[in-house]
């Protein structure tokens, strides 16, 4: 079942009724249709607060993708499609003032679908370093930035921190970030911080259009939802993609595969013997795999108390051991090249547990560890490991929630709808991309700023 009040909250005569019976209506947001573009600020409004990063690192990004930022504020009658601010010298108490200026100035001058973007630094390994007052200083802003997002979301706009480990961030390390944030494709992101790790080989020249040429994606459990709205994603960007699912899907998949054209594995992953095949199918046919998307799970709800055994062993299995074995075999046989992208689906679940999930919360939380341990273990090989953790996201699984579960779950983040498995989709894509190489060890949710696992 559709949302009924954002469908039909937009029309003149039902937004009237909504309006009198005291119902919020969701924004409308603007998603990425077709593949990513290069000049995504053209004839857009930028608003920029200048800091410690060099103002050529940011200007030089605003030029490539097609746009100029004014300083400070715009005038009253203006609206601003994107707000960044650079908040990286900021290192006391008195300094957060700076904040306040500027949105206070600012964040009553929003377009709809506007983006907020606020550039900090990464706690230090060593807080004497910097000294007490500075990391405190630095850890406001995360607050300050995951509280707006609430404030703007009935506008459709979103606020992201991105993290720096210093103040020498260079435009290559930003630029894909940056391009992501602003862009379309992260409409349902919001209040969640990427952190660039500076040891991320990214190269000279990052491409944003056809980026994925020459690449060989799989993606699990592909046959339809978010796994489908992947490949087609992945495909979009140039990727050779390989859908795969179980046996039983394969009339499914092979409908999705060749649309995209690309090809049909058929896997059960909750067997062993997969992840041999798997890698088998990939070298035989591609001589490796760049890309590799571990979307496939399943739910067997019960309360731990009813939870019959079978159920639990299940879920484990298929959600995190597999995902596991096969990366094992993929890794020790040298079948996921260098440079090399892993992306595992978690969920908020995996942060906040869920009742009757104690075995799906489980993996997911599992996998949240997972990525982090082997993010480290890859670095040498510049393959990162990432996990992307979705909210509540309209499919055929939430469809058959009850009426008022699926509508609070709708309501209850900072944009006051659900997600698509498109959403899902982009933040992936982005992850798979060569641009985010900085992005390492992470899991970063798609929820629209969901309160639950916040």
């Amino acid at each position: 079942m559709a949302d009924f009040i954002l469908e039909y909250g937009h029309k003149p005569g039902w937004k009237s009724v909504f309006n009198v019976l005291g119902i919020t209506v969701p924004p409308r947001l603007k998603r990425l249709k077709g593949s990513w573009k290069k000049q995504i600020l053209a004839g857009k409004k930028v608003v920029t607060a200048t800091g410690a990063i060099n103002a050529s690192v940011l200007s030089n990004i605003y030029d490539e993708l097609g746009g100029h930022a004014i300083i400070n504020s715009l005038p009253a009658e203006d609206r601003a499609d994107v707000l960044l601010f650079d908040a990286t010298g900021i290192e006391t108490v008195a300094q957060l003032k700076s904040l306040y200026d500027f949105f206070h100035a600012n964040a009553g001058k929003l377009a709809n679908n506007a983006r907020i973007v606020i550039i900090s630094l990464t706690p230090s390994p060593s807080p004497r370093e910097r000294g007490a007052e500075s990391e405190a200083a630095q850890q406001a802003i995360d607050g300050f930035s995951r509280s707006v997002a609430k404030e703007i979301g009935r506008k459709g706009a979103t606020v992201n921190l991105v993290r720096i480990e210093n103040k020498n961030v260079t435009e290559k390390q930003l630029f894909p970030v940056l391009h992501f944030l602003f862009s379309e494709a992260s409409a349902f992101v919001t209040a969640q911080v990427f952190r660039i790790n500076s040891s991320g080989t990214i190269p000279q020249i990052v491409p944003l259009e056809n980026s994925l040429a020459g690449k060989i994606a799989l993606v699990t459990g592909a046959a339809r939802g978010i796994g489908e709205a992947t490949a087609r994603k992945l495909a979009a960007e140039g990727a050779t993609v390989i859908v795969l699912d179980r046996p039983e899907d394969s009339e499914a998949g092979k409908k999705v595969a060749d649309s995209i054209n690309g090809k049909f594995l058929a896997a059960d992953m909750s067997k062993e013997e997969s992840a041999q095949l798997i890698n088998d199918y990939l070298k035989k046919e591609f001589n490796g795999v760049d890309i590799l998307i571990h979307n496939a799970g399943i739910t067997r709800d019960k309360t731990i108390a009813k939870m019959d055994e079978k159920y639990w062993d299940m879920v484990l299995n298929v959600n995190l051991q597999a995902l596991i074995r096969t990366n094992n075999l993929l890794l020790k046989s040298g079948t996921i090249r260098n440079n090399g992208r892993i992306v595992c689906l978690s969920s908020i679940s995996g942060f906040s547990g869920n009742f009757g999930q104690t075995n799906y919360a489980a993996t997911k939380a599992g996998i949240i560890g997972y990525v982090k341990a082997l993010a480290e273990e890859l670095a040498a090989n510049n393959i990162t490991a990432n996990a992307v953790a979705p909210g509540f996201i309209e499919t055929k699984m939430t469809a058959k929630m009850p009426l008022f579960t699926k509508m609070g779950g709708r309501r209850l983040s900072n944009l006051n709808q659900g997600g698509l498995a498109e959403d899902v989709a982009d933040m992936i894509t982005f992850l798979s991309s060569p641009g985010a190489a900085g992005i390492n060890g992470q899991t970063l949710r798609v929820c629209g700023g969901s309160y639950i696992g916040a």
